[in-house]
């Protein structure tokens, strides 16, 4: 929340649209945390993160990455689809690969660590799947397989898998199944890139 410490008498003499009109420009430095999608997984858009991050750095303030999956965190004034519009094109730009983003604040992103469904998962069996919206279509909001589980919350899936990588509730799964753009990243990578 913003506090003004003018009184009254400080805006004295100005319309109230002329007010809210000024306010409206003001902008604020928000930290995000940004997670791509795909990149540095098997043989196929690999890229060193050291140069992702360099990217970044001619945009952003105070650029963190965690890992080699793409995770990054940093300071901007933009907006979020000014934010995603400048790191997907940048990427295809810079590095010849199309990537998808999906951005969060920190605040949404401790709220979404806090919401974990799954009490007593060890992190290491414990997921956040990622979307870049809204499910387009849903009739289901639990999945199971075998003795995994997953569960829609808003703008992410929760899952708890033995091993993602044998897992059937994948990014791929969850694109088709809710028409969005998925990317999972385990509870600790989560943890880390809040730390950033």
């Amino acid at each position: 929340m913003l506090r003004t410490t003018c009184g009254a008498s400080a805006v004295r003499g100005y319309k109230q649209e002329d007010i809210l009109s000024a306010a409206s420009h003001i902008r604020i430095m928000v930290r995000y945390a940004a997670f791509l999608r795909g990149i540095n997984v098997g043989s196929t858009k690999r890229v060193s993160i050291a140069d992702i991050t360099a990217m970044l750095s001619s945009s952003f303030n105070d650029v963190k990455a965690y890992g080699q999956s793409g995770n990054f965190a940093f300071d901007t004034e933009m907006n979020k689809d000014d934010i995603v519009s400048l790191i997907e094109n940048g990427i295809e730009k810079e590095f010849g690969f199309n990537a998808f983003c999906i951005i969060r604040t920190m605040d949404e992103l401790k709220r979404t660590i806090d919401g974990y469904p799954f009490r007593g998962v060890p992190n290491e069996h414990s997921y956040i799947i990622f979307m870049n919206g809204p499910a387009h279509f849903d009739e289901d909001d639990e999945w199971n397989y075998k003795d995994d589980a997953a569960k829609l919350a808003g703008d992410v899936i929760y899952l708890m898998c033995e091993k993602y990588h044998r897992t059937n509730l994948t990014n791929n799964f969850f694109e088709k199944e809710l028409g969005v753009i998925c990317t999972a990243r385990n509870l600790n990578t989560v943890n880390a890139v809040l730390r950033l």
